[in-house]
């Protein structure tokens, strides 16, 4: 009975012993190819390697030494999170399947570059926009196209430290797959990405992720500042011999002409918002519902104003949400009348059901309680049915929803 006892609790602890073994072999061994693939372009180092099995595995101290330079990049950390060994076995047997898995979370911390160095003057060279930021950014800074790494040595960074995490994960129940994005530079900003792809276009393996481009079901965009404006404003307004408020004046001028050159003349709400964000910092948040799951290439064959209409965008900056984004200039003129002065593009206001039948054939937005979002045409309004016609590229398409099954109705004024 003894020996059963003694039995009964070793097997258990040689499993575990034997997994985790595994798992740390399986790194040190994809550690060492990396090694050996990048040797004759870099040296690649590491201190330690992670490799429990409930928690994030993975490696640290990583240091990257290219050839051709003096100076190192170093990596705080690259993990894999699962969430307990049934997740880590699910993994494991997807990468060896060459499939992708059905969540996967993975994060890199701490990923630096010194902004004095070699590698921070060779990247600058080659880039043709901005060094750090948008291209907005640097406008009405002396004439800067960019920031440069002396520029930002010049507003208190030492260097470019950023951590990234990507989350991944199917949706059976919205019969979608998830992708969360984002970069975090370090007393600078961050940037999120947070997308929605219809399950049946999504990659499964990892030659599809490598050549198909799925469509887009939904998506949203999320910049946080967390101090750059401030250094950038001091900086700029210092080089031009201004204060920081005139600076922003000039910044903001620039900025809209720019929006109107590019054929997008923005509101004066939105420039107002985006004002407060570059004085008083906060988020920039961008949402996009599409009428269908679109392409890249579609959007690129889109004026201003459908765009606007096909993705149905909601922005909001430093806490508000922008009702009006950009004006739109009416060029047709009434006969014996001057033309229309220049009106603010439509919004989607909240409707009772029970008024739609004042709104047939104008566009609304339908999210039904199983929390599917429509954007579609009425058509016709009856007793327990919505009739809605929507526009595809290359047709319409017209379908049916029960009034009983509406959560929420806006309709495009």
């Amino acid at each position: 009975m003894r020996k059963l006892l003694i039995v009964g609790v070793l097997l258990p602890v040689l499993a575990y012993a034997g997994v985790k073994g595994y798992l740390w072999y399986s790194i040190y061994s994809n550690m060492e190819d990396l090694k050996e693939a990048a040797a004759p372009f870099a040296k690649i180092e590491y201190k330690d390697i992670r490799a429990p099995l409930n928690e994030p595995f993975g490696v640290t101290g990583i240091t990257i030494e290219p050839h051709m330079v003096t100076d190192t990049i170093s990596i705080g950390s690259a993990l894999v999170h699962t969430a307990g060994y049934k997740d880590l076995y699910e993994l494991g047997k997807k990468v060896f399947n060459e499939e992708l898995p059905h969540r996967l979370k993975v994060t890199l911390n701490r990923f630096s570059i010194d902004l004095n160095g070699e590698i921070a003057s060779l990247m600058a060279d080659n880039q043709k926009t901005n060094f750090f930021g948008t291209p907005l950014d640097a406008m009405a800074c002396g004439g800067r196209e960019y920031f440069s790494p002396t520029d930002l040595l010049a507003m208190g960074y030492e260097q470019l430290s950023v951590d990234t995490q990507l989350n991944y994960q199917v949706n059976r129940v919205k019969e979608s797959v998830e992708l969360f994005v984002k970069f975090s530079v370090r007393d600078a900003a961050s940037l999120a990405f947070d997308i929605s792809i219809p399950r049946s276009q999504a990659p499964t393996s990892r030659r599809q992720l490598t050549f198909q481009i799925p469509q887009l079901k939904d998506f949203s965009i999320d910049i946080e500042d967390l101090s750059f404006n401030e250094r950038r404003n001091q900086y700029c307004a210092k080089l031009a011999g201004i204060s920081s408020t005139e600076f922003v004046d000039r910044h903001v001028d620039q900025v809209r002409a720019y929006a109107d050159d590019s054929g997008f003349p923005v509101s004066d709400e939105l420039l107002a918002a985006y004002r407060k964000y570059v004085t008083e910092s906060g988020n920039v948040t961008i949402s996009a519902n599409p009428l269908d799951p679109v392409d890249l290439m579609t959007l690129l064959t889109l004026n201003p104003r459908q765009l606007l209409e096909w993705l149905s965008l909601d922005v909001n900056i430093a806490g508000k949400n922008i009702q009006e984004l950009m004006v739109i200039a009416v060029e047709e003129e009434q006969p014996e009348q001057e033309a229309k002065p220049a009106v603010i593009l439509d919004t989607y206001k909240p409707t009772p059901v029970a008024e739609l039948d004042q709104h047939v054939n104008r566009l609304l937005k339908i999210r039904t309680l199983d929390g599917k979002l429509h954007h579609a045409y009425l058509s016709v309004v009856s007793q327990d049915t919505l009739v809605l016609t929507q526009e595809l590229v290359g047709g319409s398409a017209t379908f049916r929803v029960p009034i009983a099954q509406i959560d929420e109705v806006q309709v495009l004024h």
